[in-house]
């Protein structure tokens, strides 16, 4: 059966239902696996919904797993077995991406080998890297169809909805808020289902423009217009009540591309250099100004100490350089320097290329620039706007992602690959 992995109200209110819980989670699964096997968009859309649905977990024989990547196997299980007359079509070297997508696996792989926690790092390898370019293989292949884009995208807009309710429930009320420094009703922070209010704009903020993108498309029905709308608004009050700097960041570096390029003639010409204009100029600001304007901010200091830290490891040999420490290794790295009384045990550097050359090597982060190079610099045809909120998308996450762990999270990462995916 299945246990909930959320704040400690919030796990207490679930688990006073927990058989009835447990029942329509198994009742979801099955209606999944029917459309896994007959219907591939549908089952993806149920997916894509179901995000929030990695903090619900089970295990079968000591081997953990969350309901989310339940969905993802069984989806991926699904697509094949509706491709097995032709599987040729779907082969690997077929796919957009494939060299990339290549070096990044093969490294993820060498980083679990050399992980101080082999156990702790397998999971996330399956987590973080295999499962979601599996969900990325079926994703590439479904959007092939015309109507698949809606139908994905109606998912994302779903798995907004818990989110953003329970956060502006908490607003209000304090219920289920992490941790008691964001409790206080004067400078309440909401964190929804997630452990910090940053985790909750990582996952609204791209989705809003994927949104967004779809509500400035004349071809989208009013009905439809009206409930993306009501989505995005619920989205934003929430974001507003996060009081995160990082996810302002990124929803103004997204928004501020947008709105260039949506006003410039020739859009998809100028499409990457539009991005690379935003994303520098908003870099040079956030590393040079920032910093002197909010230099008095504990969480900001910590962010210094964070980098200087893994930058001292990658630079003590040659090994570490190219290496890196291993999935999972900073917080080994993390424990032999921090001090307890001023600074809190994290899992990552909280910087975007910090987080994938430690748990991956110089390789691997040299794969995921590859990756992104071809993203923005993707021949995407037709001026369609939705190309346009898929690359706000993107550099909200790469901005939001320069003080952050904008990828290594099970919903964050399916949703990168969705980003990629969708490019394609």
């Amino acid at each position: 059966m299945f246990w909930f992995d959320f704040n400690w109200q919030i796990q207490t209110a679930l688990n006073q239902f927990w058989w009835p819980l447990n029942i329509l989670i198994l009742l979801g699964l099955s209606t999944h696996l029917y459309f896994a096997f007959k219907n591939s968009t549908v089952a993806t859309a149920i997916t894509l919904a179901a995000l929030p649905t990695y903090l619900i977990r089970s295990s079968i024989a000591d081997v953990p797993f969350t309901l989310l990547e339940i969905l993802i196997i069984t989806t991926f299980i699904g697509w094949l077995w509706q491709k097995r007359k032709n599987l040729q079509a779907t082969s690997y070297l077929l796919l957009p991406n494939k060299w990339p997508i290549t070096l990044i696996l093969l490294t993820a792989t060498i980083g679990l080998f050399i992980a101080p926690d082999l156990r702790a790092a397998s999971g996330l390898w399956k987590a973080y890297f295999i499962e979601p370019v599996l969900f990325f293989i079926v994703l590439s292949d479904i959007l092939k169809n015309s109507d698949a884009k809606h139908k994905i995208l109606t998912g994302l807009s779903i798995a907004t909805l818990p989110i953003s309710l329970l956060a502006i429930y908490q607003k209000f009320t304090g219920f289920g808020i992490a941790e008691a420094v964001w409790l206080p009703e004067a400078s309440r922070r909401v964190t929804s289902i997630f452990t910090s209010p940053n985790a909750v704009g990582l996952i609204l903020v791209p989705i809003i423009f994927l949104i967004v993108s779809q509500l400035l498309n004349k071809k989208t029905d009013n009905k439809f217009k009206i409930k993306y709308g009501l989505v995005i608004l619920l989205a934003l009050v929430t974001i507003v009540f996060t009081k995160s700097q990082g996810t302002y960041l990124g929803l103004a570096a997204g928004a501020i591309f947008l709105t260039v390029a949506l006003i410039t003639k020739d859009k998809i010409k100028r499409l990457p250099q539009i991005s690379y204009l935003v994303i520098l100029t908003l870099t040079v600001i956030a590393l040079f100004f920032g910093p002197r304007l909010l230099l008095d901010r504990p969480d900001i200091q910590n962010r210094f100490v964070l980098w200087n830290t893994a930058t001292e490891y990658l630079t003590d040999s040659p090994k570490n350089f190219i290496l890196g420490a291993g999935i999972f290794g900073f917080p080994n790295i993390q424990d032999a320097v921090r001090d307890p009384l001023t600074q809190e045990p994290l899992l990552y550097p909280h910087n975007f290329f910090l987080n994938f050359w430690l748990d991956l090597g110089l390789l691997g982060m040299i794969g995921f620039g590859w990756l992104l190079w071809v993203f923005f610099n993707k021949k995407t045809g037709p001026a369609e706007n939705f190309q346009l909120g898929l690359t706000a998308a993107m550099i909200a996450i790469l901005l939001h992602g320069l003080v952050d762990v904008p990828y290594f999270k099970n919903d964050l990462a399916l949703l990168f690959w969705t980003l990629i995916a969708m490019r394609d």
